[in-house]
């Protein structure tokens, strides 16, 4: 495993659940596990922090800016895993032609910034602040045009891509530039490369979240056996997964039914109300109105 794979699991990050305890997701549906990568920003606490930065400045996105940069190149002279994480990382993208030809580096609100600006600063090239509304702002200005210039995207993570093609790629393009490189710390292989693909943009991340990953952290006794077969069964069929689990362990259901947690106990009465996975409740002596 690599420094960032060792480091996703020590921070937590990468959080697994126990193999007869699966997740519940926002959607009503269950998961093997959980990854935040921003807290490789030396903890969940640090990133909540940052977070809450970003929160109470977007509406000034000047103010935003200045706050952001020093408090991002503070912390990376002073954390120790911030630092360790960004140096690795750097490493490896100075080995690809495209991110050294890159005149910019963009960043889209707001888990990218906690890598984008860092990058850009230890590189010495040019931070694009691209916001959720498209507006684009480079040293404290909102700019419109950056002449054709060559652009590398740094994201935290890349699922499905989803918010390149809303926001990050027209964006750039409006500004009259375009992405040629874009890498994330963490890639879910969940369809996100294939739909940069269709624009004709690279991808390198460092970190791929496949079996080959979880297999490595079995091997390495950060999992068990048994929550890497869980991971596989996801991984093959996310839906037959939740569903098998839910017919085979109903009691786990009626627990998180009337859980004291109120994140889990809604999220399983979402399971019910909005069925996702079409399950007939009535066998298991559920209704909707449960």
């Amino acid at each position: 495993m690599n420094l960032i794979e060792q480091k996703l699991f020590e921070t937590n990050a990468m959080k697994v659940a126990d193999a007869d305890k699966p997740f519940w997701y926002t959607s009503g549906k269950l998961g093997p596990y959980f990854i935040n990568t921003h807290f490789l920003y030396g903890s969940e606490k640090d990133a909540g922090d940052l977070l809450n930065l970003i929160d109470t400045t977007i509406d000034d996105p000047v103010k935003l800016i200045k706050e952001m940069e020093k408090q991002v190149i503070d912390f990376y002279n002073n954390n120790k895993l911030y630092k360790d994480v960004t140096d690795y990382y750097l490493e490896q993208l100075k080995k690809n032609e495209l991110f050294i030809r890159s005149e910019y580096i963009s960043g889209g609100e707001r888990r990218d910034w906690f890598f984008s600006i860092i990058i850009a600063n230890l590189t010495s090239k040019k931070h694009l602040y691209i916001l959720k509304n498209k507006d684009i702002y480079l040293n404290l200005q909102k700019i419109t045009d950056i002449k054709g210039a060559e652009v590398c995207h740094i994201a935290d993570l890349i699922t499905e891509a989803s918010s390149y093609e809303r926001a990050w790629i027209p964006a750039i393009e409006s500004a009259n530039g375009k992405i040629t490189f874009t890498s994330s710390i963490v890639d879910r292989c969940q369809g996100g490369m294939e739909v940069l693909a269709k624009y004709k943009i690279p991808m390198y991340s460092p970190v791929k979240i496949d079996n080959d990953f979880f297999k490595g952290a079995a091997d390495n006794k950060i999992i068990t056996k048994a929550q890497e077969e869980m991971i596989k069964h996801f991984t093959v069929d996310p839906d037959d997964f939740g569903i098998k689990f839910i017919m085979n362990n109903p009691d786990f259901l009626k627990s998180s039914l009337n859980s004291d947690n109120k994140s889990t106990k809604s999220k399983a009465e979402r399971c019910i109300s909005e069925n996702p996975y079409n399950i007939d409740f009535t066998k298991l002596g559920l209704t909707k109105n449960k």
